[in-house]
This record gives C-alpha cells, structure tokens and sequence, in this order.
C-alpha cells in the first residue's frame, strides 16, 4: 500500500516515477488527470465518441511506451495535446488515402464482377448504408451524399454548400464514423471494400 497521495504530486514528479520505476499508478494518475481533456479536444475535431476515445488511447499508450525517453520542456498537457493533433491528423489522412486507394482500384476496374450471392450481401448492406445515412444531421447527410453518390471533392462540396474545407472534412469525417458503428461487428476491410462497391447502384 502507498504512503502518499499521488493526487498531490505534480506532472513532473509523475514523470520521473514513470519513467524511473514503471510507476503504473503514476501512469494511471496521470491518465485520469488527463483523459477528460482529450477526449473532449479530439471530440471537437472529428466529432465521433468511438473514434476519440480510440485515439486517445493511442496518446497514452505512446506516452508509456516512450515513458524512458521522452522530454516534455514545455508541460503535460501540452505535450499530450500535441501528441493529439497528429494522432487526429495521421488516422484522418490514413483513411483519406485507403479511400483513395479504393476509388482508384474501381476506376481502372481491378476488382472482379459481382457474383450472385455476393450482389444479395452488397444489396442488404447498401439499405443499411442507406438508413444509417438518413439519420445524419441534414447537412452532414447533404456533405456525405454529395461525396459518396455524386462524386463531388471536398473543395466543390464546400463550394456548393458555402462552407468552408474543414468543415467539409469534419462532416465526412462524423458521416465515415456512423457507418463504422454500424459496421463494427463486419469485418473493416471487407466492408470499406463493399461501400465502394455500393456507389454505382445508388441512382
């Protein structure tokens, strides 16, 4: 049983018994101390519960795992909130390029023809797809239609909308979530593969 409040110590001394002695009530206090605040500053960027809490979790794992070699000269928090930012932007542009990767594969017609059952599969999915979309907020829907079924970049649906960029990005980003939560129990590859699929049968 410990002597002492690890409430009192500061995120210095933490540290120091992080990284000393693999201190995991340290890393714990820590985490408690932190989490709540990035959780909610990663929620504001991409506006998904699931996926926040997943990339905050991210940002403490590398915080232990780097425990005996990092060097904060500014504070913790804002070393946690820079690890952050990177973290959002790496999975949003890890995303956007397997995206890419995709539409590509379909333009030059490198996936085979649909069989019969697997045209049934893709037909049940796509009324899913299409029920998870309708309970989008209505400009989110708007952004994610405008994408998905017509095709549209990001820079001409914010110029058709009036809104700008990042808002754009913020809106596929919310919409990509939805379908993920409600594909979480499909496996991830086969579905982002068949969402693809889907987009020439939607008229």
């Amino acid at each position: 049983m410990r002597k002492y409040q690890l409430s009192i110590f500061t995120d210095k001394k933490l540290l120091a018994l992080l990284a000393a002695r693999d201190d995991y009530d340290a890393f714990t206090e820590i985490y408690f101390r932190y989490w709540k605040i990035l959780l909610d500053a990663a929620y504001q960027r991409i506006r998904s519960r699931e996926a926040s809490e997943e990339i905050v979790q991210e940002v403490f794992l590398s915080l232990f795992q780097n425990r005996k070699k990092i060097e904060i000269t500014s504070s913790l928090e804002a070393w946690l909130k820079t690890s952050l930012k990177y973290k959002v932007f790496n999975n949003y542009r890890s995303q956007q390029i397997h995206l890419r990767h995709l539409n590509e594969l379909i333009r030059q017609n490198e996936i085979s023809p649909l069989r019969p059952d697997e045209a049934v599969a893709l037909k049940e999915i796509r009324h899913r797809i299409e029920a998870t979309a309708a309970k989008l907020p209505d400009k989110c829907q708007q952004v994610f239609i405008l994408s998905r079924f017509e095709h549209l970049s990001q820079q001409e649906i914010a110029d058709r909308l009036g809104i700008s960029l990042s808002t754009v990005k913020k809106h596929l980003t919310k919409a990509i979530a939805a379908m993920r939560t409600e594909f979480r129990d499909d496996n991830s590859g086969t579905f982002l593969i068949t969402f693809f699929l889907l987009l020439p049968f939607f008229k």
